[in-house]
């Protein structure tokens, strides 16, 4: 089935830029967490680089790293800021501490790579998602004559005492790393040789260098993938040549409106609202109210930002239900009072079709999230305007 997008876009030609790898210039820990992309031009210089074991060591915190959109965090690697209130569902603020949609993007000089990781939670796997997908990383090398990311090798983790991938690398290839999906980080090092350095990356090509961010439930957080790599979130942001926050929360995007100030603290590209399938069991007048009031206080505090509202995914797709006409009805309330940038996204053609994108009925394997992350990155780049054709 054909996916339709409708769109209203208020769109402004967005300067692009080319992909200039940087292989020489030391790394510092930049004080914004996405401020590196803005200052590739400048001198990083080491903070706490230790040397064992024939290798120099960094600790992730000295690392270019996105994802990570607050730092006033009771844990460096935490999603949220310590101020969730109880206002804040109870899975919100446990679930901070996961580090879904975090990545370290970099170049560097070195022949190897090594990296050590330690998880937050002794608990690695769920019945029905392996611990490599829960608790573990992957790492992806930029392939320049292909233009995209290709992935390279996974990190299991059999022990919650933590883990070690160790890898050769071609020197001065870019290099990805996403963290786990459904655990988080208490501490990670990369090693590389004694002689070589660390570089954040330039400005991305698609012009595209503010956080497109994801609010939602376990399918956003990541839940099923085999690997973090997998996440819809992750592979829209490979796709799409952009950075993004994955704020999806299991069983948990509920729309609180303090929520909608978090989100608001971002200075986002992009917000994308997921959050249906967590909201299914309200009533529809307080599943109506509840989304127009969040929407409306995210907008008034983001005036310019695109917003994309996104259906339930539901791989059984059945056609609209009552809250999916909620939000279409809202959607074309706002398009009528004059809203632009602003997107709606059906649940048609988030799923294969063939119900085989599910390891569950409900949360997606491998295959669906390939297949969601082709309607999300559709709507994505409606929303931002993207032409390049570094977006796939």
């Amino acid at each position: 089935m054909d996916m339709v997008l409708t769109q209203r876009h208020r769109g402004t030609e967005t300067q692009r830029m080319s992909y200039i790898p940087l292989f020489s210039v030391p790394l510092r820990l930049c004080a914004s967490v996405f401020c590196y992309v803005l200052l590739f031009a400048a001198v990083f210089v080491a903070e706490g680089a230790t040397i064992s074991d024939g290798m120099k060591w960094y600790d992730g915190r000295e690392l270019p790293i996105e994802g990570r959109a607050f730092d006033n965090t009771e844990l460096y690697y935490d999603r949220l800021p310590a101020n969730v209130t109880t206002s804040v569902n109870s899975g919100v603020r446990s679930g901070k501490h996961n580090t879904s949609g975090m990545l370290f993007r970099f170049s560097t000089d070195s022949t190897k790579l090594v990296f050590k990781w330690t998880p937050y939670k002794s608990s690695l796997s769920m019945d029905h998602m392996p611990a490599m997908g829960v608790s573990g990383i992957d790492v992806y090398r930029f392939d320049a004559a292909k233009g995209r990311w290709r992935y390279v090798k996974a990190g299991r983790i059999t022990n919650s005492a933590g883990a070690t991938l160790s890898l050769d690398w071609t020197p001065g290839t870019p290099c990805l790393v996403n963290l786990p999906l459904y655990n988080g980080i208490k501490t990670f090092t990369l090693g590389i040789d004694p002689e070589a350095s660390v570089s954040p990356l330039p400005p991305r090509a698609s012009g595209i260098n503010k956080p497109v961010v994801f609010y939602g439930t376990s399918i956003t957080q990541g839940g099923c993938a085999s690997r973090p790599g997998m996440s819809f979130v992750n592979i829209v942001g490979r796709d799409l040549d952009v950075p993004v926050v994955n704020l999806g929360f299991s069983g948990s995007g509920l729309m609180e409106l303090e929520m909608s100030e978090h989100l608001a603290a971002i200075d986002a590209s992009c917000y994308v609202l997921d959050c249906v399938w967590n909201m299914r069991n309200m009533t529809t007048d307080a599943f109506r109210d509840r989304y127009e009031t969040f929407i409306r206080n995210l907008r008034a505090k983001r005036p310019d930002v695109p917003i994309v509202m996104a259906g339930m995914s539901d791989v059984y797709c059945g056609g609209p239900n009552d809250k999916d006409a909620c939000v279409m009805a809202l959607y074309e309330r706002l398009v009528a009072e004059g809203w632009t940038n602003l997107v709606h996204l059906p649940k048609d053609g988030m799923y294969s079709g063939d119900y085989e994108g599910t390891v569950d009925g409900t949360h997606a394997n491998n295959l669906g999230m390939r297949s969601l992350a082709k309607a999300y990155g559709k709507a994505v780049k409606q929303a931002l305007n993207i032409t390049t054709a570094s977006a796939k």
